[in-house]
């Protein structure tokens, strides 16, 4: 219990940390690229936690809210996909034994103008500049610790249209991050 607390202490800590100052800014702008998503991985001994922010255009191919049953299943598909199957977001060294732990999976709509998140679904009007992303933080416990280790990505197998992952990664002894192409090439953890 205590680790997990110390976890989801440090995902907290990082987060905030991570939506502050220009950094904020620039991350804002660019979490609104579309083919371009935002994984940000901690590593606490042989826990990790990673979140995933992409916008919905990337995932089902609109950002609107889903109204028409044919959006409502992509919708429906693309969360499916991000729900049980996000252990092939990000893979680590089989040596390591991590095991996938699904965690939450939601959608928020943003309006730029005026900096404020909302709940998927408590909106029914469509603003100006309107935005939705999906934002996933799951959880993977390993066998031996993978500080040190290398981690690949196959975000662009089950989701072609996001070419670019922007990542973040921090422990107790880094920060360090990256951008991933296509899921081409690794980051250390």
């Amino acid at each position: 219990m205590y680790n997990r607390v110390l976890s989801i202490s440090i995902l907290g800590v990082f987060l905030f940390v991570a939506d502050k100052g220009i950094a904020a800014e620039k991350r804002h702008a660019e979490s609104y690229a579309h083919g371009v998503a935002e994984i940000n991985i901690v590593v606490e001994g042989k826990k990790v936690v990673v979140e995933f922010r992409s916008p919905t255009e990337g995932l089902m191919g609109f950002e609107h809210e889903a109204n028409t049953d044919a959006d409502k299943k992509k919708r429906d598909a693309a969360l499916k996909i991000i729900k049980e199957r996000f252990g092939e977001f990000v893979n680590f060294d089989k040596s390591l034994g991590c095991k996938f732990q699904p965690g939450e999976v939601t959608i928020v709509q943003s309006d730029p103008g005026d900096g404020k998140d909302q709940k998927h679904g408590t909106s029914d009007h469509k603003k100006s500049g309107e935005h939705r992303e999906v934002r996933a933080t799951h959880n993977f416990a390993c066998e031996k610790g993978p500080a040190g280790s290398r981690v690949q990505f196959g975000v662009t197998k089950l989701f072609p249209n996001i070419q670019e992952l922007k990542i973040q990664v921090l422990s107790d002894a880094k920060q360090s991050g990256a951008t991933i192409k296509k899921d081409k090439g690794d980051v250390r953890l």
